[in-house]
């Protein structure tokens, strides 16, 4: 077969190709593995170890739940980056507590409510980084931080949809969250990248 003839059935193919990786947005987008689900109204997200608590409701309940979860990866990104794990994960682990201490500076300027719901998130967090702790191995631990980051960041995500977005009450908070959302899929295809690349 001549190029020319090859050509002719293989363009079809390519322009198929290439429609396709237009319509694959980034993290978050409506065609990537971290869409946005929101649910019609409030409801429990089902998230392991969140219990059946009733959803937050109102800006500043979303507030308080969205700073225990920023105060959770503050943790636990500063607790990879004094095992000195280097390379790729080392490079995650300052990425992610810049980020995440930029955005729990945000969140506590739009009046964050402590509630039962969120003390729990906090507690959760807190025990994810002492299990991850528990690793002496570096190989170990920073496999257990990339995959506590990754499960962090795919639970916010079920969160968001389920119960914040949901529940705020106002479109300043509502746009915010839809921020939000974006950097937290951002997060999370970054971590599962490098659970999967171990």
């Amino acid at each position: 077969m001549g190029l020319s003839r090859a050509w002719r059935w293989l363009r079809p193919a390519c322009v198929v190709a290439v429609v396709a990786l237009a319509g694959c947005g980034g993290p978050g987008s409506e065609t990537s593995r971290t869409a946005p689900q929101v649910a019609p109204a409030a409801r429990p997200a089902s998230v392991p170890g969140a219990g059946l608590a009733a959803p937050v409701q109102g800006d500043a309940q979303v507030m308080g739940m969205l700073a225990a979860f920023e105060q959770n990866e503050i943790d636990l990104a500063q607790q990879a980056i004094a095992r000195q794990l280097g390379g790729d994960a080392e490079t995650f682990a300052r990425g992610m507590l810049r980020d995440h201490q930029r955005a729990l500076e945000q969140v506590q300027q739009r009046s964050p409510q402590e509630t039962e719901q969120s003390r729990a998130l906090r507690a959760r967090g807190q025990a994810t980084a002492a299990s991850v702790d528990m690793e002496d191995d570096t190989g170990q631990f920073r496999n257990a931080f990339l995959r506590a980051a990754a499960a962090d960041y795919g639970d916010a995500l079920k969160m968001m949809d389920a119960e914040w977005l949901p529940a705020a009450s106002s479109d300043d908070t509502r746009a915010y969250l839809s921020g939000v959302r974006k950097r937290l899929a951002h997060g999370y295809e970054q971590a599962y990248s490098l659970v999967s690349t171990r």
